[in-house]
């Protein structure tokens, strides 16, 4: 067959060039330069010019062949072969070449057509076939006869060369598609001209199309009569709307990590949204790219299949007709498929097979695949979806391979290039799909109301029903959003039209999904079974009948999803039975399925997914199998955020809410039918998932999860369970950035509504349709509404304007970034004028312009509740703004007044306090404000009254600006702060700024810093009148924020502050500044840092310090300082009196500070030169010392011995210089022995301090000779790794009786740690310190001492006038060396102890005393061999009055104890002995005692080792019990405790007698023992009837204790048989023993016999119904009984049992302590318990802890109490008294004289009862201890709490943690507790004290000198107040524990305390934890944990930090590195991420 090429017009250049656009604008785009060098001379100059123009050479080339577009053809044709020419070789594929050559060229035409006769003639059509997806057939096979002369020598060989590409690609493609490779049968080969004769492809492709339109028609019109018949949606009437996203695929790709459910709601996916009206639209549309993969999103029952059915079908019809082929497949058909395939299989056998000549009908589908468009349904269905991004792809059309490799090959457009694919899918699923093919990507959105209507008048054929059903969804928005699904609307509509038919009045119509879920159960169930009455009774018949099918049919569907599985087959059914049911009564639907092997198979599914995830729902609440507890773990919410790895079964989406739904009261009934329970066990398990429902509300869940935990509360109907949700997300709804439907808006506002507070709405960024935004009219309780999106405009201001005013709880209105313009804001302001409830609105960042600004203005004077309104970002001139300010001045109201522009740098304006709030402001920020603005702006300041802060950051004032600004500055009635930031101010505008301190009274601060960003602050002070303010200025400034009566006083006037940093300044600068400011008199602080003073300056600076009048500090940091201007600092000192601290640093910090004494710099001169004067200043303001102390500080400077010295003799001229700090230098011994030398004549100096500097041993011991140089020294500490000290004292001499003057006595201290001192440094050291006198103590812990410096040390003893204490641990001390220090003992007469221990953490300490009448030998650890063991007996043998002798973890064993018991029989004087871990038998053990038996005196011996349990506990207690001289044994775990008696009294011989007569009667009694103790060392039963008969001679034991042994009921039995021999026990404890109720009975009876009885503890037992009432009987016969413990008791009965122990206790009129704690004995057993106290005088503690009694329980304890007179301490932790209770305890409390302490915490206490417990607390003077927590007192209680605290002298305990204070309550217990001079625990964590009460707290801390914990966690104090707290905790000189965790506080503060820490001494713990403190300040901390060992936990948070990292190794002499002992210290910090 001959192939025929038809001729085309001229016009086909431009037809190619369009159809290859892509293409070619890739090719060219490679060679752009010489392409558009040629496009010149065709393009004008103007079409050139936006040509060029373009950013890359793609869209240059591009909009070239668009211009091209415009012009002739030939013009065309004559560039387009122009350009061809010029091009480099290979740039065009041959293909495309022949195309654009041959177009329009008739010659051409004529030599290709002669060249294809001689030729296969199908090398045509493969040519054809292979050029671009997008070209016309027809323009393939067309060539134009006229070529160009231009281009006539080119021409043949292009022509040629086209011949050859054009011949292989032929070759080639015939290969590819050979029709016997295609085939695969068996035909034989044939030759090119056999197959030229084949058939035509066209009359193949022609038939195959036929058959295809027949084949579907007729299968989906048979498809449309079934769903016409189920009243469903039919493909004619599918009125759905499709949405269009095609703009934002590429976004889509960006944002892939962070796809939402619905991806189109993601920000910057908004902005381009078309809705077209069909696919056959969607599929027409022109796109930019050439992807032709699409992807259309909806959720399940929108309807994509339906769609995927009718495009088939138009396609039918017509429609999208640019399509020659249409294939469909659907996912869970292909999920058969589990062999590999290809092409041809998939397209024929799973489609539809062709008639005849399939090999031609696919070989035309190859050659034209743009005419071919393939549908995939249900990608979420796809079980290999996960791996389709990892699939392999192939380009090979007959190559076998998976279902998921073609699919990805097919959409990597390897396969069928240019083909057409479509792709349906649930949006979670997009994730899976190869997004970078995706052409354009669309959503079924469902229906929207006006479609739910329309197919409501088709569903129902009676107007009436069809009525009365819009009527219901009407009324019923929830059920009317759900009905935008179509398939929820088919379910809906079924189910209406059942409940309609029943020809009720008004009947009951379901209001949630479950609830027409559970009616659609029942309706199919009746239509399958023709019954027409339907009611109540007939549903439940029918669900009895079908019960068993049903239950099959649920457990099918939750198989499904368990399997991820919604289509099944034969072998997934469960029986024949099932299926037949489900298929009959509508449940099923049934499909045919074609396999690979052209079989059939049907197919099985559920009528809609939702009604599959309904019946697993239901299955898991009537299968008897899953319990409650599973149904709890299985139950979760669904997310709608998902990631790439993200695998969840997508079939899941709705169970938890039908779970929900279920859960309900109304189904019970339902639940109990199915499951043939009882309701009981219906119940059991709905509460089960309300329970749940609850706990997810308390946990932090996302946006999304909020939506669906609402979805479930509102299926539920349960309000009080949506009213507790609500009140647990109150401050949880932040919704953003994901999709909100009306159904999602419904029932999130029915939990908002059920709530009983307002919240804040945050639903920015969502995306919604303007439905969803009119539900919120019915929201109620919104008090906050912020929304912020692009997309809507207008549209949403308008239907958000209607929606304003039905909610009356808005207060704040947010709407930024909704580009509203000038028509929204008339919407708007039409309903903000009737809004009288809103307070604030935010309109930033729209596009009202200053139309629109002034139509909002125009409406403030109408809103009188507005306070706030912001409008930066709108496209604001400078008029609008202004006329935006006048609002200030006409709207009284308003409070705040915003316009910033996005962007600014400026600083934040937030003042810190509640009281700010009240205040007004007016922030015009980044406003282009000029100088020339500055008068009519000013004009309106002066007419607004009361302004609080004014911010004009970011504007254009300059300098002129400013100082017009300024001149009017006093006019303007403003009482906080003005921010001029960022105004391009410049230095002569600074000091312009200056004397606005003179000129304007009401300035106290200005801020200046021209760094960028400038930083220009004005803060200013509420004064009534000037005058006044200059009356306060004659007065000293002083700010007491406590004075030290308590009284809390606060002088109005604050301190004047003014910083100009970064500056720039210069002397000239200075001396200028010093001229404006000499006559402000008022300044306190004065910052000059980072400016460039240097030297001259800082000279000029002294200079003028006398006129500049700064009360407080000048900080000249960073200007460059040297030594010469140290030096003139340094004489300031002396200069200026008032000075009281000079900081200098020369290094980096380059720190520069002088401190002034506030009270003194405002006397004036004369004052100081009359000293009666200045001391009645002083007693005035609290200070006696005349003399003001001062401090110099000098860091990182390098000096020599002359600076040195220079700087000495300037500092001894200053008179009151007490510190001297020269920390962080590098000082030599040169330097440091010439500061030595000067130290004497420092004669006011405390402390000299020489830290962080580099200390050679020669240094040290010069440091250590200062004791001699200077006789005032009284502390000096050095340590090698840099820190040294001296501590001295001022000369004080006093006068003898004969008038001479002595010095008093004074403790010296040399502590040398660190040091690595060595013999040869030793020995000096001695020699120095035999010339020192008074050394009280000597520490050389953490040095090298070994055996010889240590022989050195016990030489030297003797001649040391050491007092107390010589320190020597952590050295290397051997066994050998060990004894040495023992030897000390003997060989000087004032050692009195020696303590040495060879462990890690071990002290070796040597004690001294006067008089030495009782000495004491330590030694652990140190496990001497044998011949070191005899020769420490010998030592201490000879040792005199030795009294204790610790011999601990020694591991002597055996023989060593045998050899020390001779020594042991002649320390004559020994009463401690201490043998723990030595590893000596039980043997070993009563071979000592044995030894002891004679022994005259008393002894403590002590036993620790791991056998002592069990048996072996027994019978060393077997043991002692038979010795006479035992009176107490003790065994607590592995430790023993044996005190032997002192028989002074009776002689030896009586003693021996008593022995030998015990040894022959084995029924003799021990007169001796008192007291057994056995505390958990594995007693039990067995054991305790084995010592029945030894302790029963004991008839004289008066304690006996088995705590925590389990000795069960057996043991009980054994003791009830054992007490009556022990006539005179007054102490018995079995606390935790295990005895029950039958034990308790049997013990009872013992217990009658012991008549002396005064102690029992019964705690923590089991003791039954029975026990409780044999031992209530018991009690009132125990006459002597004082004590008794029964806490954490289970009596197992309940009331009746504690009732019963109360009635017992009521006879125990001795009773001193009573502890129920845990009991349970609410107000029936307090009633019982008050009467008996009423007859118990004597109790003094009573502990009621946890036992549930209420407000009259408690007046029933009060009642009883009220003659207890003597009671020490009350508690009631736990219970509810409430007030009325409370104030009943107040009443009596007065009485209590001896009450000690009170704790009522937990007790749902208020202000009411918390201020009466505090007024009664006044009249108690002896109690210590006050525990109000956790009750609501507020304020009110702890002010007069802190009016009662002065009468409470003996306070040593507050506890008031979580107890509602705020800023005023914790400053009045502050001022309070400064008049407690015993507390020691303060408690205020969980309180909103913020910083004014953590600063009140500070200040009182300098008068608690016993203070000993501080707890101020979550109190909410920031740094600002941080500085004040360090100093006062350093005034308690006892403090040890410090909680300052979860506030805010970071790296300031982190700095603050670890300059305080090292002045903490006793301080053991400091906790930040959960604080913003960084990896800097955890650093800072770290570096003063080297000066504080004492330190033994810092927690902060996040990242653990080592606390031996802060200390230098020390190595000893075993080899191995040891760090410095620091105890159990643990230092952990957490950088926040």
């Amino acid at each position: 067959m001959q192939v025929q090429i038809t001729g085309m017009s001229t016009g086909g250049i431009k037809e190619v060039l369009e159809s290859n656009h892509g293409h070619l604008v890739e090719c060219l785009s490679l060679e752009a330069d010489h392409v558009l060098e040629e496009a010149k001379g065709i393009l004008s100059e103007e079409e050139l010019n936006l040509v060029m123009s373009q950013g890359t050479n793609v869209e240059k080339v591009s909009l070239l062949l668009n211009k091209l577009m415009t012009k002739d053809n030939d013009t065309c044709k004559k560039f387009i072969e122009t350009v061809i020419i010029i091009m480099p070789c290979n740039s065009f594929p041959m293909c495309l070449e022949n195309m654009l050559m041959t177009a329009g060229d008739n010659e051409t035409e004529g030599l290709l057509h002669q060249q294809q006769n001689e030729s296969n003639s199908d090398n045509t059509q493969v040519e054809s076939s292979v050029t671009d997806a997008g070209r016309k057939r027809k323009a393939a096979q067309v060539a134009n006869p006229k070529p160009t002369e231009v281009k006539r020598s080119r021409k043949g060989n292009h022509c040629k060369a086209a011949a050859v590409k054009s011949s292989s690609v032929a070759t080639f493609t015939s290969t590819l598609l050979n029709p016997n490779l295609l085939e695969m049968d068996s035909t034989s080969f044939q030759t090119g001209e056999e197959y030229l004769n084949l058939p035509a492809i066209s009359d193949s492709a022609e038939d195959y199309k036929s058959l295809m339109i027949k084949t579907i028609s007729q299968k989906y019109e048979a498809n449309i009569a079934k769903a016409d018949e189920m009243k469903q949606v039919i493909l004619d009437q599918t009125f759905r709307s499709l949405t269009m996203k095609d703009g934002n695929v590429a976004k889509l790709k960006e944002r892939i990590d962070a796809s939402r459910d619905d991806v189109f709601s993601s920000p910057g996916l908004e902005e381009s949204q078309d809705s077209v009206a069909n696919l056959a639209e969607f599929l027409n549309r022109k796109h930019v790219s050439n992807c032709r993969v699409h992807i259309l999103l909806g959720k399940a029952g929108t309807g994509k299949t339906k769609l995927m059915h009718k495009i088939c079908y138009e396609w039918t019809q017509g429609a999208v007709c640019q399509f020659q082929y249409i294939f469909l497949f659907e996912f869970r058909q292909l999920n058969l498929i589990k062999k590999s395939i290809d092409l041809k299989s998939m397209l024929f056998d799973l489609f539809l097979q062709p008639e005849r000549n399939s090999h031609s009908v696919f070989r035309f589908i190859v050659r034209n695949p743009e005419k071919i468009l393939i549908l995939f349904d249900g990608f979420d269905e796809f079980a290999g979806k996960a791996s389709v991004h990892t699939s392999a792809v192939s380009s090979d059309p007959i190559a076998p391979l998976s279902v998921g490799q073609l699919f990805s090959s097919l959409c990597h457009g390897k396969l069928l290039p240019g083909c057409t694919i479509l792709i349906t899918s649930r949006p979670k699923d997009i994730l899976c799909l190869p997004l970078d093919v995706v052409g354009q990507v669309g959503e079924v959105s469902g229906f929207n109301q006006c479609k739910i209507e329309e197919y409501a008048s088709r569903f129902f054929k009676n107007s009436e029903h069809n009525r009365q059903a819009t009527c219901h969804l009407q009324k019923n928005r929830k059920v009317l959003n759900t009905c935008s699904i179509p398939a929820m609307c088919w379910v809906v509509f079924l189910c209406l039209e059942h409940l309609l038919s029943q020809n009720c009045l008004e009947p009951k119509l379901p209001h949630t999904m479950t609830q027409f879920y559970i009616k659609m159960l029942t309706v199919f169930l009746r239509k399958g079974t023709n019954t027409k009455v339907a009611n109540v009774n007939t549903e439940n018949q029918l669900l009895n009948k079908h019960r068993e099918e049903i239950q099959g049919l649920c457990n099918l569907a939750r198989k499904g999803l368990q399997e991820s599985k919604s289509v099944f087959y034969l072998r997934d059914l469960l029986s024949e039975k099932v299926t037949h049911f489900a298929s009959s009564y509508g449940f099923l639907t049934t499909f045919e399925v074609k396999t690979i092997d052209q079989n059939q198979e049907n197919g099985h599914a559920f009528v809609h997914l939702t009604l599959q995830e309904f019946l697993a729902a239901l299955h898991q609440m009537i299968d008897s199998t899953i319990t409650d507890q599973m149904l709890k773990r299985r139950f979760y919410l669904k997310s709608k955020w998902t990631s790439k790895n993200d695998v969840r079964n997508e079939f899941t989406d709705a169970v938890h809410i039908f779970l929900s739904g279920l859960a309900s009261k109304g189904c019970k009934q339902f639940l109990s039918i199915l499951s043939s329970k009882n309701e009981e066990w219906v119940q059991k398990k709905q509460k089960a998932i309300l329970q749940n429902l609850q706990k997810l509300a308390t946990t932090n869940l996302t946006g999304p999860k909020i939506i669906e935990l609402c979805h479930c509360v509102y299926e539920t109907q349960d309000c009080d369970l949506a009213r507790e949700v609500a009140a647990h997300l109150k401050s949880k709804f932040e919704l953003r950035n994901f999709r909100l439907t009306p159904v999602d808006m419904t029932v999130l506002t029915f939990v908002i509504n059920s709530g009983a507070c307002c919240i804040c709405l945050d639903i920015g960024g969502c995306a919604m349709d303007l439905e969803t935004v009119a539900v919120l009219g019915t929201c109620k309780n919104i008090e906050i509404f912020v929304f912020k999106s692009r997309k809507y405009e207008d549209k949403f201001a308008g239907t958000l304007s209607e929606i304003i005013p039905k909610v009356n709880s808005l207060k704040k209105l947010i709407l930024t970034s909704c580009s509203i313009s000038m028509k929204g804001a008339v919407h708007l302001s039409s309903a903000l004028k009737i809004c009288h409830h809103l307070e604030e609105i935010n309109l930033q960042d729209n596009e009202l312009g200053d139309a629109g600004i002034a139509v909002l203005v125009d409406a403030l004077p109408q809103m009188g509740s507005l306070r706030k309104i912001e409008l930066g970002g709108n496209n604001i001139t400078v008029d609008g703004i202004l006329n935006i300010a006048n609002a200030i001045s006409t709207c009284p109201n308003i409070m705040h007044i915003q316009v910033r522009s996005s962007g600014s740098l400026s600083p934040l304006m937030e003042c810190e306090g509640n009281h700010e709030a009240l205040l007004r402001k007016l922030s015009l920020v980044n406003c282009k404000l000029a100088a020339q603005h500055v008068q009519a702006l000013c004009r309106i300041l002066q007419c607004c009254p009361q302004l609080a802060s004014l911010d004009l950051s970011g504007n254009e004032l300059k300098d002129h600006g400013l100082r017009r600004f300024i001149e009017i500055l006093p006019d303007f009635h403003i009482s906080k702060l003005i921010n001029l930031s960022n105004n391009g101010i410049s230095k002569d505008g600074v000091l312009c700024l200056a004397s606005v301190l003179k000129k304007c009274p009401k300035v106290f601060e200005i801020e200046v810093s021209l760094i960028h960003p400038q930083t220009v602050l004005l803060k200013l002070a509420e004064w009534q009148e000037d005058t006044e303010l200059r009356d306060e200025r004659k007065s000293p400034l002083v700010d007491f924020r406590l004075s030290y009566t308590g009284d809390s006083k606060i002088v109005p006037a604050p301190l004047r502050k003014l910083s100009l940093t970064n500056c720039c300044f210069q002397l000239e600068h200075l001396e200028e500044l010093g001229s404006t400011l000499e006559n402000c008199n008022d300044v306190a602080e004065l910052d000059l840092s980072n400016n460039s003073l240097g030297e001259m300056g800082i000279k000029k600076l002294v200079e003028l310090l006398p006129k500049l009048h700064v009360s407080k500090q000048i900080n000249i940091s960073n200007n460059f300082s040297s030594l010469a201007g140290v030096l003139c600092l340094a004489g300031c000192l002396n200069r200026f009196k008032d000075i009281t601290e000079v900081t200098i640093s020369l290094g980096k910090s380059g720190k520069g500070l002088i401190k002034f004494h506030e009270k003194y710099r405002f006397q004036q001169e004369q004052e100081f030169e009359e000293p009666s004067e200045i001391l009645s200043f002083g007693t005035k303001y609290g200070y006696k010392d005349l003399c003001v102390p001062k401090k110099f500080r000098l860091e990182e400077c390098e000096m020599d011995g002359e600076t040195m010295r220079n700087l000495c003799l300037i500092l001894e001229q200053c008179s009151g210089l007490t510190e001297f700090d020269l920390s962080n230098n590098a000082l030599s011994d040169e330097v440091i022995a010439e500061l030595l030398n000067h130290l004497p004549d420092l004669h006011d100096l405390k402390i000299l301090n020489i830290t962080d500097n580099i200390i050679s041993p020669d240094a040290i011991l010069l440091l250590a000779n200062s004791l001699n140089i200077c006789e005032n020294v009284l502390e000096v500490e050095v340590r090698a790794s840099g820190r040294a000290s001296i501590s001295l004292m001022k000369k004080a001499y006093r006068l003898e009786d004969n008038g001479k003057k002595t010095k008093p006595p004074c403790s010296r201290i040399l502590s040398l740690k660190e040091c690595n001192l060595g013999k040869r440094s030793v020995e000096k050291l001695f020699g120095i310190l035999e010339c020192c006198k008074d050394l009280t103590e000597l520490d050389l812990s953490c040095n090298l001492l070994g055996d010889e410096e240590l022989q050195c040390l016990r030489d030297f003893l003797p001649k040391l006038h050491v007092l107390k204490l010589i320190d020597v641990s952590n050295n290397r001390i051997s066994p050998a060396a060990a004894l040495y220090l023992v030897e000390s003992l003997n060989t000087c007469s004032s050692v009195v102890e020696v303590e040495v221990s060879l462990s890690s953490h071990g002290r070796s300490l040597i004690k001294f005393a006067k008089r030495c009448e009782n000495k004491v030998c330590s030694v652990k650890e140190c496990r001497f061999k044998e011949e070191e063991l005899l020769k420490f007996f010998s030592i201490i043998e000879w040792c005199s009055h030795l009294t204790e002798l610790n011999l601990a973890g020694n591991m002597m064993g055996d023989e060593g104890l045998r050899n020390l018991v001779e020594v042991v029989t002649n320390l004559k004087d020994l009463k401690e002995l201490n043998l723990q871990r030595n590893g000596v038998s039980l043997v070993a053990v009563k071979g000592l005692l044995i030894a002891l038996k004679d022994c005259p005196k008393a002894l403590m011996v002590r036993f620790e080792e791991p056998w002592i349990y069990d048996e072996d506990a027994a019978n060393l207690v077997q043991c002692a019990c038979s010795h006479l001289n035992i009176a107490d044994i003790g065994i607590k775990n592995n430790n023993v405790l044996i005190r032997l008696v002192d028989y002074g009294w009776q002689s030896a011989e009586m003693l021996r007698s008593n022995y030998d007569s015990t040894r022959m009667d084995t029924g003799a009694q021990n007169s001796s023992l008192r007291l057994i103790s056995l505390y958990q060392c594995g007693i039990e039963a067995p054991q305790l009837l084995h010592l029945a008969p030894i302790v029963k001679q004991c008839p004289h034991l008066l304690e006996f204790h088995l705590y925590r042994n389990s000795i069960g009921n057996k043991g009980a039995e054994t003791l009830a048989e054992i007490l009556p021999a022990f006539q005179g026990l007054k102490k018995l404890s079995l606390e935790s023993v295990d005895i029950s109720s039958n034990g308790m009975v049997k013990l009872a009876a013992g217990l009658r016999k012991c008549h002396s009885i005064e102690e029992i503890n019964l705690s923590q037992n089991e003791l039954g119904l029975e026990g409780v009432s044999e031992l209530g009987k018991t009690l009132p016969g125990l006459k002597q009984l004082k004590k008794i413990n029964l806490s954490r008791i289970s009596t197992a009965a309940g009331l009746v049992g504690t009732n019963m122990l109360a009635e017992g206790l009521r006879d125990c009129t001795r009773l001193e302590e009573i502890n129920l704690d845990s009991l349970m004995l609410k107000d029936s057993g307090a009633q019982l318990l008050a009467e008996g106290i009423l007859r118990m005088p004597c109790l003094k503690k009573l502990n009621l802890r946890c036992n549930s009694i209420g407000c009259k329980g408690a007046m029933h304890l009060a009642n009883g109490l009220k003659c207890s007179t003597a009671i020490v301490e009350i508690d009631l932790y736990g219970n509810c008294i409430e007030d009325v209770g409370a104030l009943k305890l107040a009443d009596i409390v007065p009485n209590m004289k001896s009450l000690k302490m009170l704790n009522l915490t937990q007790n749902s206490i208020t202000a009411a009862g918390g201020e009466g417990l505090a007024q009664a607390l006044t009249q108690c003077p002896s109690v210590e201890e006050i525990h109000l927590s956790i009750n609501k007192i507020g304020d009110q209680t702890a002010k007069k709490l802190a009016e009662a605290l002065s009468k409470l002298p003996c306070l040593k305990i507050l506890n008031l943690h979580s107890s509602e204070l705020t800023a005023d309550g914790g400053g009045s217990l502050a001022r309070g507790l400064m008049l407690c001079p015993s507390i020691e625990v303060i408690s205020l964590p969980e309180n909103r004290i913020g910083n004014k009460g953590v600063m009140d707290l500070a200040m009182a801390l300098r008068k608690m000198t016993s203070l000993k914990k501080l707890d101020l966690q979550l109190t909410r104090f920031d740094d600002s107040v941080a500085e004040d707290l360090a100093a006062g905790l350093v005034c308690c000189p006892n403090i040890e524990e410090v909680i300052l965790s979860w506030n805010n506080i970071s790296d300031e503060s982190a700095v603050r305390l670890a300059d305080a820490l090292p002045r903490m001494r006793g301080l053991k713990k400091l906790d930040l934890e959960g604080n913003k403190i960084t990896a800097a300040g955890a650093e800072k901390l770290a570096a003063s944990l080297r000066q504080c060992s004492f330190i033994e936990v810092i927690r902060s948070t996040k990242r653990t930090w080592s606390l031996t990292r802060c200390y230098l190794p020390v190595h000893t002499g075993c080899g191995r590195t040891k760090y410095p002992r620091t105890g159990n210290r643990a230092f952990t910090n957490r950088i926040p991420d």
